[in-house]
């Protein structure tokens, strides 16, 4: 068996989408993975690597080594990100396995899993969703309204913080520095952000460094919220575990969660409030085991 890391890229329609590779890589695929909006897919290694499985995460469109691939800034939903997932299982799937996998994701991309999983049908046995975003209707609404999400890119305070985002540091260790144990990463082990700096900086002429994923992409995805996650979850397998944390403001409400667990009531929701949103990438032990559990009852 060999067990590493390897990178593999994807030509799909527009663009070709990097995606990472652990686990056992000469064994049939287990698990697919889809990160959260600014992150990559090297930021999850502590989650992956313990897993013991074949488990593929993509870097987003836009996102790490995805950084070339289109990124229009008018998107009304995560549609796009849905349609990437869904190409790469209709072109190289059957490459990596002619088995079901389980199929999860973090934030923007659990929600992107969900939203690719009425394509997916008979494709996953199994989904984990961690806080996957589940807002309102009429935040949804305001999003796909004239003017509507320029107005959230200056008043909703996640989109106006990322559209400021510091994108170029002199070095991954000035980076590194100026974000040890402050803001969304507080509480993170070293470790995994040095992963997320491996995988999400690259260097410019000059010898400067600059995020991969640019700012102004990460707040256009955080204020497209035109899509119907609801609906989309109807089609989630009953092997479904979603774990939806509390933070600062959470990313779902009691009326969302609800209506995740109606669609498809089979499935297991629940609601930790002492969870931030950056759970599996600060409790890396407990991300770990819920995906486990999840691919042992596949």
């Amino acid at each position: 068996m060999t067990f590493l890391i390897e990178r593999r890229t994807y030509p799909l329609r527009d663009g070709v989408l990097s995606a990472l590779h652990f686990g056992d890589t000469s064994a049939p695929v287990r698990l697919v993975f889809l990160h959260a909006n600014g992150f990559n897919a090297q930021a999850y290694r502590a989650v992956m690597e313990p897993l013991g499985v074949h488990a593929v995460v993509f870097d987003m469109r836009g996102h790490g080594h995805s950084r070339n691939m289109p990124q229009p800034l008018n998107i009304p939903n995560w549609h796009i990100f849905r349609d990437d997932c869904v190409a790469f299982f209709d072109r190289y799937m059957l490459d990596l396995t002619d088995a079901p996998v389980v199929l999860g994701g973090h934030s923007f991309g659990a929600v992107s899993a969900i939203l690719a999983a009425p394509q997916l049908k008979g494709r996953i046995h199994g989904y984990v969703g961690f806080d996957p975003v589940s807002v309102p209707r009429l935040f949804r609404l305001t999003s796909a309204l004239p003017g509507g999400r320029a107005y959230m890119k200056r008043r909703v305070p996640i989109a106006r913080n990322a559209g400021r985002r510091k994108s170029h540091f002199e070095s991954p260790e000035a980076a590194f520095l100026r974000w040890q144990g402050r803001g969304a990463f507080k509480g993170m082990e070293d470790a995994v952000l040095k992963d997320y700096i491996a995988g999400g900086l690259v260097e410019c002429e000059g010898g400067s460094w600059e995020l991969a994923c640019d700012p102004k992409w990460e707040q256009t995805i955080f204020v497209a919220q035109w899509h119907n996650l609801f609906k989309a979850a109807r089609a989630l397998p009953d092997n479904t575990h979603i774990i939806y944390a509390g933070g600062r403001p959470p990313v779902s409400t009691t009326a969302t969660r609800a209506a995740v667990l109606k669609a498809q009531p089979k499935i297991n929701v629940k609601f930790n409030p002492k969870l931030g949103h950056l759970f599996p990438l600060i409790r890396t032990e407990f991300a770990t085991d819920a995906l486990r559990a999840a691919i042992q009852a596949a």
